[in-house]
């Protein structure tokens, strides 16, 4: 006679042969045992850790880049207070070319404006007579305006009738505005003779201001200051 308990041992499954899991489909995903298990979830964290470092070596660069623009990096390229003042070419309304970098050496106010603009009107009487009574005085001073909607007969026509006797440039596919981030006008610049913008203002300038912001670039001081109304 065959013993009871030799049948029970015969049909019940090993220990070793058991499936980790009940549901079948994780143990398709993780495998029916401990070893497999951990083996493949070794190979996992392998590759998702792969994964994130080729994201971040991607990304750091460029958030780097940005970070110091809008910090206005010394030696950077752009529009912030700190930068150096990205370099354009313009034409007069008489079609003679200029270049920012043709004043490198001379303390510059950049003036970004259109003739129908409240504020602009405002402060052109005071852009022009600094500027006079700066030639008068021998200085080396330049205010350059940057017309940024009006043709060039209407923008020839504004200097006439207000006697401005600056340089003026159209910029009539807004280029340079968009170089310069121009969201509202006027939007003046002051850069300094080694090109680098010591102070933005977005507002009418008047006489008190462009005196204060004028010594600045003239002196070339370390000192940075940004106005924004």
């Amino acid at each position: 006679m065959k013993d009871t308990n030799d049948n029970t041992t015969e049909n019940t499954p090993s220990e070793k042969s058991r499936p980790l899991f009940k549901q079948a489909f994780l143990n398709s995903m993780f495998g029916p045992s401990l070893a497999t298990l951990l083996i493949r979830s070794a190979i996992l964290i392998v590759a998702v850790g792969t994964v994130v470092i080729l994201i971040v070596g991607l990304l750091l660069p460029a958030t780097t880049g940005a970070n110091q623009s809008q910090n206005g990096a010394a030696g950077v390229v752009g529009w912030k207070v700190g930068n150096q003042a990205p370099n354009f070419t313009l034409q007069t309304p008489d079609g003679r070319k200029l270049s920012l970098s043709d004043f490198r050496g001379k303390p510059v106010l950049l003036n970004f404006w259109y003739a129908t603009c409240p504020g602009c009107l405002t402060e052109v009487p005071d852009l022009q007579s600094y500027y006079a009574s700066q030639k008068q005085a021998g200085k080396d001073f330049t205010t350059l305006g940057v017309n940024i909607l009006d043709s060039a007969t209407d923008t020839q026509s504004f200097v006439q009738q207000h006697h401005v006797s600056y340089p003026v440039l159209l910029d009539q596919n807004q280029q340079v505005m968009t170089l310069y981030h121009i969201n509202a006008t006027p939007t003046s610049y002051f850069i300094d003779r080694q090109g680098m913008i010591r102070a933005v203002v977005v507002s009418p300038l008047n006489t008190s201001m462009i005196q204060t912001y004028s010594k600045q670039i003239e002196s070339g001081a370390d000192k940075q200051a940004v106005m924004l109304h």
